[in-house]
């Protein structure tokens, strides 16, 4: 009798195994709790990550590359490196720093990883591609400084790369100044592959400016940067105040600077994510925050500007999308805009959503519009391969859309949507294959107004 209940019980656990592969589809019956479908895609947990409040500023999520040989860089906000197949099978992991990563690039050959990190030390790593070994790392600390008494920790911002394998390190940090106003500190430090210092701009001290970002040309010829200072009272007093800055590559030497003409109804002109270079180094274009995107020749001569979302007034108050990211492709450049502020106050939210907010547009290299796509939320991220734009679709502030989030696949040639595919929280960053065939993007929790959280910290990986 006991082996007959022995028998009944192993019997019914199979029927239960059973059923449960049925309704989820794997081998592992417990997955049922975090099922999979169309929308998740493929799915690798990034760890532990605290659920942010939904409508603040600056969300934080991580790095993502494609390798061309065939997989997914991934730098996490806990300081760890991956290294994924194209399925996201883990090939490697590491944990290289105390901080949150904060910016990558790979090497030309894609047989190095560079990767930045927001810490007390604020290191740039310098990782084997193939293994995550750290073959050399620099301590931002020592050309940038830090003060963590008031937490204003040194970080290796944005890196890039030329085809013989130099590298340049942008680090930036806040500080609070004498009068008890935030400012800020940036620098960039060029290297060799091997981690040589080639030279430092400044040479002998920081910049007063804060500097997000900072591009070479593939040849290594010319460097350039974009300033985003936010404090119109001050911005004359400051000794770097312009809003280009164009270096030579090999030197470091300053060959020309841009300052741009401030837009009707605000006080500064500031750039977050540029400028950025096209393929042969003839052309730089750039987003403002005021909503104008801009195409310069390389030596800072704007050619053409155009204003992409014009501030509209309400009440007496101007609203307006403010711009983020340029991009070149073949068919000519790329402007986003993100969510609706205010003018006089960026944290206030603000009551309506401006008709270009949230939006990718496309113009020829002769400034001629070509189309517009709007998104559902804040694009956070845009790659681009084989005619086709990857859209990272965060928040919307404005209208607490929680179906916002996700990836969106644009048809390069007319901003046609190609296929969606929608998150629980808001996705932060984003890459596409080579091929255009997979995207990957990375997803973070968030607490609603309401209190709920939504989403977790995770890799989703989808065909396209």
């Amino acid at each position: 009798m006991k082996k007959w209940k022995t028998l009944c019980l192993f019997l019914l656990l199979f029927a239960t195994w059973l059923a449960l592969f049925w309704v989820t589809g794997s081998r592992t019956p417990w997955q049922m709790f975090s099922p999979k479908d169309k929308d998740a895609g493929t799915v690798v947990p990034l760890g532990e990550m605290a659920g942010r409040n939904y409508d603040r500023m600056g969300f934080e999520g991580g790095e993502i590359l494609y390798v061309p040989s065939g997989g997914w860089l991934v730098g996490t906000a806990n300081g760890e490196l991956r290294f994924l197949s194209k399925e996201g099978e883990e090939k490697w992991s590491h944990s290289i720093g105390t901080g949150m990563i904060r910016s990558m690039a790979l090497s030309a050959d894609g047989k190095r990883v560079y990767a930045g990190e927001k810490s007390g030390d604020g290191f740039l790593y310098a990782i084997s591609a193939s293994s995550g070994d750290i073959l050399w790392k620099f301590k931002g600390f020592d050309v940038i400084g830090g003060e963590p008494d008031i937490r204003a920790d040194p970080q290796t911002i944005h890196i890039s790369t030329d085809r013989a394998g130099n590298i340049y390190a942008v680090f930036y940090r806040f500080t609070v100044t004498d009068t008890g106003q935030r400012g800020y500190l940036s620098r960039v430090v060029s290297f060799t592959p091997s981690g040589e210092e080639r030279w430092r701009y400044p040479k002998d001290h920081p910049m007063d400016a804060w500097v997000n970002w900072g591009e070479i040309t593939e040849d290594g010829s010319r460097f350039a940067f974009g300033t985003a200072n936010y404090d119109k009272s001050k911005i004359e007093n400051l000794e770097y105040n312009r809003n280009i800055y164009v270096l030579d590559g090999k030197d470091g030497t300053l060959l020309h600077s841009t300052s741009i003409d401030t837009a009707p109804r605000f006080g500064s002109v500031t750039m977050r994510n540029g400028p950025v270079w096209s393929d042969d180094g003839t052309y730089m274009a750039s987003m403002t925050s005021d909503g104008r995107g801009f195409l310069l020749d390389k030596e800072g001569n704007i050619l053409w500007q155009r204003t992409i979302a014009e501030p509209k007034e309400m009440n007496g108050t101007w609203f307006f999308a403010a711009g983020r990211d340029a991009l070149f492709t073949k068919d000519g450049v790329l402007f986003d805009t993100i969510n609706t502020f205010s003018r006089d106050n960026w944290q206030m939210p603000a009551p309506v959503i401006h008709p270009s907010s949230n939006s990718l547009f496309l113009f020829g290299k002769d400034g001629s519009f070509r189309w517009k796509y709007t998104a559902k939320g804040e694009i956070e991220a845009v790659g681009t391969a084989k005619g086709i734009a990857a859209l990272a679709v965060g928040r919307n502030v404005r209208n607490h859309d929680y179906k916002a989030h996700g990836a969106d696949a644009v048809n390069l040639a007319d901003g046609s949507l190609i296929i969606r595919y929608h998150t629980a929280g808001p996705l932060q960053n984003i890459a596409i294959s080579d091929d255009g065939s997979l995207m990957a993007g990375i997803e973070v929790p968030a607490v609603t107004p309401e209190g709920s959280l939504l989403g977790a910290y995770r890799l989703h990986i989808w065909k396209i």
